[in-house]
């Protein structure tokens, strides 16, 4: 945390410094006819800089102001246009403030551009001291305008809009958390694979705050499709859950292969409870044939502000812990870390939604009774109640819940593939629309979210419940395959 004040008041004291010399100015020369337009300059320079620092960051495992030198010499993006990307967008930034507000004052821009290429030298030849393909790279990228086109390989190195959202994320998230970092002195510095428990949609984010790093994450195939153009500009790829993969395998085993970070979520999918899902077996060996080492990382209390039954975010602590390095033989190591259980006597932020996890009433066993309010929930039909409870509780009152064939069949108006229709579960089959399909032959049978099921019997039905909770239908079908 210190270390990164230290790098924002550099940046502000670099940002007002030239806005200081140029005010001085007005003093002694009667300030010019501004530009308008030179305010281009500045919001581009500024942009470019903050780029090319953040590329430092998540290639190079580094810090801008030599805060905390690379690891790596970074090549990718920005750098691969010109080896000082971040001194040419202040050498706009400057220009631009010295067109808009005096023109008189272009001596101090011109004096900051001889000092910038001054230092820039200096810095030249601590890299070639540094690194091995320094050389290399000096005789083909350009001391200080880009004349290269922009490359990234996309396996190894974050594209721009990864790197956009990755700085509009160290902006925006802390308006909704208080992100909490420990153990980051665990980090590996070569490659390796993040594992993570699941239990909201921002915990790719607070993985990638407390690395800094470029990790690709897979996406279920069913968000993926819905946004291919976005996923694909920040490094993600679609991964079937419901099938075996053999491309997203692939992706998988050539992005460790080639030395870039692959970030995995076990459970495939956020948990509803805390409580850890049933890891796919496919992951396990993706896991064992790993060559490069496991990093773990725990993330506490996301679960109490955004739990997959809530119909919105709270504000809170959320605390990363990111654990030791681990042999991929030794994966269940990892995973124990992962999943160690640190919240079920805490109370949640808000109970709204909550009916989606308990979709019958424990105490007069009426499904679709429960109603939810932000302190607590309640029964509509016995009108009992429960407020503020633990983790704990709202866990056992969930188990407690009790499937019975008198209940059967269950029937919902839903939308499948797309259309309005039917569907009704018996206690061997399943019909939707005119569709039957035998429960013994059903080969997945998924909630992809807190709204929809995936059924997948050599053909894949994405079914929306209109009445009723996607939980409901998935915990039915798991108890009469069992039975």
């Amino acid at each position: 945390m210190i270390g990164n004040l230290k790098i924002i008041s550099k940046f502000i004291l670099i940002i007002v410094l030239p806005i200081f010399f140029i005010k001085i100015t007005d003093f002694f020369v009667t300030p010019t006819i501004t530009f308008k337009w030179a305010m281009a300059f500045v919001v581009t320079g500024l942009l470019w800089s903050a780029i090319s620092s953040a590329y430092l960051i998540l290639d190079g495992h580094g810090t801008p102001f030599n805060e905390k030198p690379p690891k790596k010499l970074v090549r990718s993006g920005p750098y691969s246009m010109t080896r000082h990307p971040i001194y040419l967008g202040f050498i706009f930034y400057v220009l631009g403030l010295s067109l808009y507000f005096n023109l008189f004052s272009l001596w101090i821009w011109a004096a900051i551009v001889i000092l910038i290429v001054v230092h820039a030298l200096s810095e030249d030849k601590n890299i070639l001291n540094k690194f091995q393909d320094a050389k290399a790279y000096e005789s083909s990228t350009p001391f200080l305008l880009p004349m290269r086109k922009w490359k990234v390989n996309s396996i190894t190195e974050p594209p721009f809009l990864y790197v956009f959202m990755f700085l509009a994320g160290k902006f925006i998230v802390p308006f909704f958390f208080d992100v909490r970092i420990f153990g980051r002195e665990n980090i590996p510095e070569g490659p390796y694979v993040v594992i993570s428990n699941h239990t909201s949609y921002s915990d790719p984010l607070f993985v990638i705050d407390a690395l800094n790093s470029y990790v690709r994450f897979p996406i279920t195939s069913a968000h993926y499709e819905k946004f291919a153009w976005f996923f694909d500009m920040v490094g993600m790829f679609p991964i079937k859950r419901y099938t075996v993969d053999v491309p997203a395998i692939m992706k998988f085993t050539k992005t460790m292969k080639n030395g870039g970070i692959m970030g995995i979520f076990p459970e495939g999918e956020r948990n509803w409870d805390g409580r850890p899902l049933e890891i796919p077996e496919g992951v396990v060996k993706l896991l064992k044939m790993s060559p490069n080492p496991i990093l773990p990382v725990r993330i506490d209390d996301a679960h109490l502000l955004w739990p997959r039954w809530a119909k919105g975010l709270q504000k809170g602590i959320v605390k990363v812990e990111i654990g030791k390095p681990v042999d991929s033989k030794d994966y269940s190591k990892a995973i124990d870390y992962i999943f160690l259980d640190t919240f079920e006597d805490k109370r949640y932020a808000d109970y709204r939604g909550i009916e989606k996890y308990i979709w019958k009433c424990p105490s007069c066993k009426t499904v679709g009774s429960v109603k939810s309010f932000k302190n607590g929930f309640e029964c509509a039909k016995c009108g009992i109640q429960w407020l503020t409870p633990t983790v704990k509780k709202v866990r056992s009152l969930h188990d407690s819940i009790e499937f019975s064939s008198e209940d059967l069949p269950l029937s919902d108006s839903v939308i499948a593939n797309g259309k309005k229709s039917k569907m009704t579960l018996y206690e061997s089959k399943i019909e939707i629309g005119d569709k039957t399909l035998l429960l013994s032959e059903i080969q997945s049978f998924l909630t992809e979210s807190n709204t929809s099921v995936y059924i997948f019997s050599n053909e894949l039905f994405i079914v929306h419940p209109l009445n009723t909770s996607s939980l409901m239908w998935k915990e039915y079908f798991d108890f009469l395959r069992k039975v």
